[in-house]
């Protein structure tokens, strides 16, 4: 994995290591913090690691309903912040807390995740259903819907001379409820056969506003968004998500491997979301659908 390195650089600032992953000459520099094993295919051809673990970039930050991540906070740091515990119900605390041991998780990062294309975390399909923003430094910034890096035809997957710097997203405020549903071989199982993600709004009534997102089992995590339709603006009822929830697997492309066949996913894949949803709806009524 390591049979081409001929440099370690310990970066001390991010201007610092944005510099030396520009660098144009014979090098092929490779940002890391931890997580090797996340990004092992890109440090075959790797001739320099670049450090990026001390450049300021390891916060998890909430004011007011502002989320900022920073790219090498470890997923440890989410679950233990007392911020996100009280946001949403602990949503964001709960899908990093799934991932394997707390040492793996002290070592494992957003930004390690996403440069790898490692797209079976919970904690990314609830950021996913939270809408969340990856700003990119590089040789240019730019800031990219976490969405996009999912699509299939146009993957905004991250260069070797770029880091995704922080995470951002705008959570929903008033009567809010998000719920995680996963199924696993085991309770300690950190890869789920498939995983769902609820984040629900009501306004008196009604469902002003609903993200779902599914992942775990799929090439990258996706948004429901025919069944947010759906169900946007309408007063919600057992019925009603019941019938919408059903729908699920025909929006899901997932895959066969040792943890469940394709069609096992599907069929359990209305099953997730409805319990996502009433646990959501639960939350932010007080009551049971």
């Amino acid at each position: 994995m390591f049979a081409n390195v001929r440099e370690y650089y310990h970066a001390t600032s991010l201007r610092d290591a944005l510099k030396k992953l520009g660098k144009n000459d014979k090098q092929l520099p490779v940002p890391v913090t931890g997580a090797f094993h996340l990004i092992s295919s890109k440090l075959r051809a790797a001739t320099c690691l670049v450090d990026v673990s001390g450049v300021g970039l390891d916060y998890v930050k909430l004011e007011g309903r502002k989320l900022a991540i920073g790219g090498t906070a470890t997923f440890q740091q989410i679950v233990t912040s007392k911020e996100l515990t009280e946001a949403l119900h602990g949503l964001l605390p709960k899908a990093a807390r799934m991932y394997s041991t707390k040492i793996q998780r002290n070592a494992t990062t957003l930004q390690d995740a996403l440069f790898g294309y490692a797209t079976y975390f919970d904690l990314l399909t609830a950021l996913l259903a939270l809408d969340a923003q990856v700003k990119v430094l590089g040789k240019q910034k730019r800031v990219v819907p976490l969405q996009q890096f999912f699509v299939k035809d146009n993957r905004a997957v991250l260069g070797n001379q770029e880091i995704a710097a922080e995470f951002s997203a705008k959570l929903p405020s008033g009567d809010v409820g998000a719920s995680l549903q996963r199924v696993a071989l085991t309770d300690g199982d950190s890869v789920a056969i498939l995983n769902t993600v609820a984040v629900l709004k009501m306004t008196g009534k009604k469902c002003a506003e609903i993200r779902i997102a599914v992942g775990g089992g799929l090439p990258a995590p996706v948004r429901l968004m025919a069944l947010e339709q759906e169900l946007t603006s309408q007063t919600l009822d057992a019925a009603l998500v019941e019938s919408v929830s059903a729908k699920a697997g025909e929006l899901i492309q997932p895959v066969s491997d040792v943890r469940g066949t394709a069609q096992y996913r599907k069929r359990i894949s209305g099953v997730l979301v409805r319990r996502a949803v009433a646990e959501a709806y639960q939350q932010a009524k007080g009551r049971e659908l």
